[in-house]
């Protein structure tokens, strides 16, 4: 299984019990990671923030650090 993959390699609803123990033995699990800080974004695929350029998926820390720098 590669990087941020779902179980059975489908994405899929799960209850929160199941997310919890999917993310505690799989790094990152299904969390969203930033793609500049490599931390969690605390989003998900339908409410990510990225860039005009496509850069994403960012937290919100780093995308209004871009945005201050004019990367948007």
């Amino acid at each position: 299984m590669g990087y941020n993959e779902w179980p059975g390699g489908t994405r899929h609803a799960m209850c929160q019990s199941d997310h919890d123990s999917w993310n505690a033995l799989h790094y990152p699990g299904t969390r969203q990671i930033c793609c500049i800080c490599d931390e969690p974004t605390g989003r998900c695929e339908w409410d990510s923030l990225y860039l005009e350029d496509n850069t994403k998926p960012l937290c919100e820390r780093c995308y209004e650090r871009s945005i201050e720098k004019g990367g948007e």
